[in-house]
């Protein structure tokens, strides 16, 4: 029984390592930025214009931190920096047309049929049951339960 409850954490654990590689490899592909980049883009979807310092502030960053996220961005043509006309000192953060696209099209990740796709409708009911089993014993040790609540209104949207 140990055997098998280690191979099984072994697979979980490569299928947690491909499933992030798969997601962030097919963004890349696409030239959508993920992860600090992505949450920049978002705020910027929201306030297109926006003081360095203050988007830094809404993101819980550091300046030197943002400032890196934002070089990347402005050398891929989402964003540009200006100085603020009343004070040299201020950098306004402008968000491009090919920025708000990059954004727009991260929405459409690849879905759960492409990665479930090998399994049948059955087989991915009973892998499901399994994963909240799982799932419900794990939060249960951790002391989660609201964890659960949270996660359950995100899945159903």
């Amino acid at each position: 029984m140990k055997q098998n409850a280690h191979e099984l954490m072994e697979r979980l654990m490569r299928m947690q390592w491909l499933l992030n590689r798969y997601f962030h490899r097919n963004l890349r592909d696409r030239g959508v930025p993920y992860s600090g980049q992505g949450r920049v883009l978002k705020v910027l979807k929201m306030k297109p214009e926006i003081p360095q310092k203050e988007l830094s502030e809404i993101l819980g960053m550091r300046p030197q931190s943002i400032g890196e996220l934002l070089s990347k961005l402005e050398k891929k043509g989402f964003i540009t920096r200006t100085p603020s006309p009343n004070d040299r000192r201020v950098i306004i953060v402008h968000l491009t047309e090919k920025g708000a696209g990059a954004e727009e099209s991260e929405n459409s990740q690849p879905g759960p049929d492409d990665i479930f796709g090998c399994l049948s409708e059955e087989e991915q009911s009973t892998f499901k049951e399994y994963l909240d089993r799982m799932i419900d014993d794990l939060e249960e040790r951790c002391g989660e339960c609201g964890e659960r609540r949270r996660r359950d209104r995100f899945f159903r949207g």
